[in-house]
């Protein structure tokens, strides 16, 4: 599969790698040490044209694909993960669902609006006692007149609590008890309250928040999708979140290359017994495995974009790939974070230098958009399914 980039593709990725330096990299502790919400970044963001990249053209947007929003979100994640997950929430998610399957008032009322960074949606899946495990949501939503009434408890928003609209995963119990659909609600509904925003061990600008949605009433004009008792209106819910996948995937490749970069800089100016420890054997061969892991998740998640990007919105995108990159960039990037606070010594182990911060903030990549665990059913599963 020829994954080679066009012009196009390798200016945008440059013009990302040169923001981030340029903008991002000097604010990127800041974000972690105050844990707070990186504003200015957003802002850079939107004026760069970045928020809008997937979004339709004719909704403000640039119109790309899945490969050119990995392209960036890579370069991002580099310097500052907070600042990428930041541009993964207007990128990936609930705007292509709302691109893809919305209808016109709902593509006319948000799109724009995320594409000028002004509409941060935040993800309402995630439940208390319902996280991988989908069908154990407590969430239901009923009819009430013309409209809708939705009860739901929701944690683990990323950026939750800065957030001007929810997407909110919800049973429709009239329709059968596992149905299941998704509705739009504004955060300053009536009923809507923000109870509790997490401090984190890592990506402390973007924290994750609980979102309480009290007999809030919502419009007819607001259900995204209205579940049905086939499951039909889920699954097309879930297959959504591959590009969130590809988004996440390509930033652990982020975080890694930047981890390599700040190791091999490192070794090259680190001097012991008179010799860069660049030199030395054992280090060389870190640096070695390192940069062959990187490459190769690279590759993959490259790959994986591309067939989601060839597909297009209207069919099935390719799961086993997504998986697959997903899994092994959340593994690689995990390994070459800690083996570059190795190369670092005790200095590596202290916020002087940015691969601690690495280390930290990537950890819950490996947690969000699907565990590695999950990746790994779901892989087993495509893998048993594709050999009948």
């Amino acid at each position: 599969m020829d994954i080679t980039l066009t012009q196009a593709q390798q200016d945008l990725r440059a013009l990302a790698a040169e923001l981030a330096d340029r903008e991002f990299r000097s604010r990127a502790s800041r974000w972690d040490e105050n844990e707070e919400y990186p504003e200015e970044n957003l802002a850079i963001l939107a004026k760069q044209g970045f928020t809008g990249i997937t979004v339709p053209e004719e909704y403000g947007g640039l119109g790309l694909g899945d490969l050119e929003a990995a392209l960036v979100l890579e370069e991002l994640g580099a310097v500052c993960l907070s600042t990428a997950v930041l541009c993964q929430l207007h990128l990936n998610g609930p705007p292509r669902a709302i691109a893809n399957f919305g209808n016109d008032e709902q593509r006319e009322r948000f799109l724009p609006r995320v594409a000028a960074g002004e509409c941060l949606i935040g993800i309402g899946m995630t439940e208390p006692d319902a996280g991988s495990d989908a069908m154990s949501m407590r969430a239901r939503i009923r009819r009430d007149g013309d409209a809708w009434k939705l009860e739901a408890y929701k944690n683990m928003i990323t950026a939750g609590h800065k957030a001007q609209a929810f997407f909110v995963v919800t049973r429709f119990p009239e329709a059968g008890e596992r149905a299941m659909g998704a509705v739009m609600v504004d955060a300053d509904a009536p009923g809507v309250s923000v109870s509790k925003v997490h401090k984190k061990m890592g990506l402390r600008g973007v924290p994750e928040a609980e979102v309480a949605f009290d007999d809030v009433l919502v419009p007819s004009a607001d259900v995204l999708m209205e579940g049905d008792a086939e499951g039909r209106a889920m699954r097309t819910i879930l297959s959504q979140f591959n590009h969130e996948r590809l988004g996440n995937s390509a930033m652990c490749v982020g975080v890694a290359a930047g981890a390599l970069r700040e190791s091999i800089r490192y070794a090259q100016e680190r001097i012991v017994g008179g010799k860069r420890i660049i030199d030395l054997q054992g280090i060389g061969w870190k640096l070695a495995e390192m940069s062959t892991k990187v490459e190769a998740a690279r590759l993959m998640v490259w790959r994986a974009a591309s067939k989601a990007d060839a597909a297009g919105h209207d069919q099935p995108t390719p799961a086993l790939e997504i998986a697959q990159a997903k899994w092994y960039a959340n593994v690689v990037a995990q390994e070459v974070a800690n083996e570059a606070i190795q190369i670092h010594g005790g200095y590596g182990y202290t916020r002087e230098f940015p691969v601690e911060r690495m280390f930290r903030d990537v950890r819950g990549l490996a947690i969000g958009a699907g565990t590695i665990e999950i990746q790994k059913n779901l892989i087993a599963r495509l893998l048993d399914r594709g050999s009948k």
